[in-house]
């Protein structure tokens, strides 16, 4: 009898024991040989639903809209009782506004696609309609619309609560509707995009145009004089790969999507080598803001990016090129990861519907497994790079949601998550573009992955590489570089980027569960700079290496006089000596972010006690300066110089350089 009970015990114990490990995931994370030690091994505790910025996905707001009646689309959140933080909800306790209006607003009329709102309607628990018939009287149908069309919504929510009610956030989505007799019935619709991609001057003849649809669908692009492309399946999202085209010329595009059709849309393929003039735009941080509405839209700042990436428009770039911190991020849901990733797209597609947009990974792309541990009498909040990396990492659920080349490095350990889309470069007329991603693979020093600013050498092999044949190669002039973290931060993130203060101990590091180590990488954070620095200063071709992370405008012109640090210096901050060039290296972070200010760094010391120098008169405002103005970069290049001119978003010149070489022909 004895031994009946304490075997039922053990049993019970074991049955009990198993079933925890498992509904942790503990188990299955500790037996798929990550590079990264578990946290929970030492006892941290997984946070869950830590970080979201979205209380709802962009599918939970479209799926609560529903065929209407005589006054327009239903609106009902009753079928949620959880949202993205997995967090319970009473949504019969929600309440706010619906703003509605014409996409695009007067189409016919203008070229830059955007939205105006005209009718309002209440949302009472959890409940509303969405007005469209006022829409379609005579004194506000701009559109002309007679049985069908496309309105913009937005969703401004929040629910009541004891002491203070909570704001919901502001959700914005695209609609098609038609009526049927007088009832208004919702039908599939394009919900992002469409956006052209992969531009490039080494295949002009093809290009893919993306785009998402509410329902899953039949996608097909018509481009007259060349042919219908379809997709090969029904789906939601659509990359239909266009072929047959000529280089540096204009087609029109109209896509089909099951029963509806956009208007027509155009875009111009890339220039061939002997391309006589390439304009294009730089500029980076566009995650919300400090206030609500248009700046503080889904975890992006609507209102600073649409108007910067309008003024490129206006000032014929051909492409935008952005360095990261699209969106809030730090999220550990994908699902709210991936809506403001959408909401970023939404922002920019006025000019990303006929022009490409080349995008790299910031800190705020982060998808992460949050952590907290009790060490040392505090506690720690920090997160890894969500797992499994296949599907779930930041680095995965990019190159899902964004159309990038597939030229980058081959990660030298299998385990960690890939740089497919992620780092890559392209050539666009006779500039060379290399985006490398100094985010990677977001880690914690003790448990495995990279700090802020790390390059792991497979990329800087990379790199050195891409350097190099732009070098060997006739066809290209200039070399542009960017990636997020700022080689010479000067405000706002001194503390990392590629500086840390000096602190040559900063460096990523590997976990090998076979001796249960965590191994450091031989390079410090500053072996790693002051590498990428000499291999970038050893090509005549660099025009620039740009940066995003600080929320403002800078720059900073580095050679072989300019203190910088090298490893194991903690002040009195020597040059490299070695430098045969001078290089600027530029920073725009003001799409939207919150501003930051100026701090003392070794090197904007050494400019502000020299300025007598000639190398300040190579630009306006000399060879370093701060504004902490929102901002965008507008590059002009011919084969005999390439000017770049900063513009605050109401087209205020900021700063101008006439010729961004001059530092290279010295």
């Amino acid at each position: 009898m004895y031994l009946k009970k304490n075997s039922f015990k053990m049993i019970l114990i074991l049955f009990i024991s198993l079933n925890f490990i498992f509904s942790s995931g503990f188990a299955e994370e500790i037996n798929s040989n990550l590079p990264v030690k578990d946290p929970r091994s030492d006892g941290a505790t997984l946070l869950k639903g830590s970080g979201v910025t979205n209380l709802f996905s962009i599918d939970m707001m479209l799926d609560s809209v529903k065929d209407g009646n005589s006054i327009g689309l239903l609106f009902d959140l009753g079928g949620i009782n959880k949202t993205l933080g997995d967090r319970e909800i009473d949504t019969s306790k929600i309440y706010g506004d619906i703003y509605t209006g014409p996409y695009p607003f007067e189409k016919d009329e203008t070229e830059y696609a955007y939205k105006r709102f005209r009718s309002r309607s209440k949302i009472k628990k959890g409940k509303s309609y969405i007005n469209i018939s006022y829409l379609f009287m005579n004194v506000v149908n701009s559109e002309g619309w007679k049985d069908k069309g496309t309105i913009a919504v937005k969703f401004v929510m929040f629910m009541e609560k004891e002491g203070e009610d909570e704001y919901l956030g502001n959700y914005e989505a695209r609609i098609d509707f038609r009526k049927d007799g007088k009832r208004f019935i919702k039908v599939p619709s394009i919900i992002e995009g469409p956006m052209i991609n992969l531009v490039h001057s080494e295949n002009p003849s093809e290009i893919v145009i993306a785009f998402k649809t509410s329902d899953p669908v039949n996608g097909e692009v018509f481009v007259p004089g060349v042919g219908l492309f379809r997709n090969k399946a029904i789906s939601k999202s659509h990359e239909i790969k266009i072929t047959g085209l000529d280089p540096d010329k204009e087609y029109r595009y109209r896509i089909r999507y099951g029963e509806n059709m956009t208007g027509s849309y155009k875009f111009r393929t890339a220039p061939s080598d002997s391309a006589g003039q390439v304009i294009f735009a730089y500029t980076g941080d566009s995650r919300a803001g400090t206030t609500r509405d248009d700046a503080k839209l889904m975890g992006v700042n609507h209102l600073t990016m649409e108007r910067l990436a309008n003024l490129a428009y206006r000032m014929n770039s051909s492409l935008i090129i952005q360095g990261g911190d699209m969106i809030n991020g730090y999220t550990s849901s994908k699902e709210d990861f991936s809506t403001q990733l959408h909401s970023w797209k939404n922002s920019i597609s006025g000019f990303w519907r006929e022009r490409p947009v080349y995008t790299c990974i910031g800190n705020h792309e982060a998808l992460v497994n949050e952590y907290i541990l009790k060490k040392r009498k505090r506690r720690e909040n920090f997160g890894l790079d969500k797992w499994p990396y296949e599907t779930e990492s930041a680095e995965a659920v990019f190159a899902e949601e964004l159309v990038h080349f597939r030229n980058g490095p081959e990660v030298s350990d299998k385990r960690r998550p890939t740089y497919s889309e992620n780092v890559y470069s392209f050539r666009f007329g006779f500039v060379k573009f290399i985006v490398f991603n100094n985010n990677y693979w977001r880690g914690w020093m003790d448990f495995g992955g990279s700090p802020e600013g790390y390059i792991f050498d497979d990329q800087l092999n990379w790199i050195k590489n891409e350097l190099e044949k732009g070098e060997n190669n006739p066809a290209v002039k200039y070399i542009i570089l960017f990636a997020q973290e700022p080689v010479f931060p000067n405000g706002g993130h001194v503390k990392d980027c590629m500086w840390y203060y000096g602190d040559n101990s900063v460096r990523g590091s590997q976990y090998h569960p076979e001796s249960g180590k965590i191994v450091l990488e031989k390079k410090g954070i500053i072996e790693v700079r002051n590498e990428l620095v000499r291999m970038i200063d050893n090509n005549k071709k660099v025009a620039a290496v740009l940066g995003s992370d600080e929320h403002a405008y800078h720059k900073i012109l580095i050679d072989k006089t300019v203190p910088v640090g090298k490893p194991g210096e903690k002040e009195n901050y020597s040059p490299l000596s070695d430098l045969k060039h001078s290089t600027w290296y530029i920073v725009s972070g003001g799409a939207g972010a919150p501003y930051y200010s100026e701090e003392p760094t070794p090197w904007n010391r050494f400019w502000k006690q020299n300025k007598n120098r000639p190398e300040n008169n190579w630009a306006e405002k000399g060879a370093y300066y701060y504004s902490s103005q929102e901002n965008i970069f507008i590059f002009d290049a011919t084969r005999d110089r390439i000017s770049m001119t900063v513009y605050n978003p109401y087209g205020e010149k900021i700063d101008f350089f006439p010729d961004l070489m001059i530092s290279r022909k010295n």
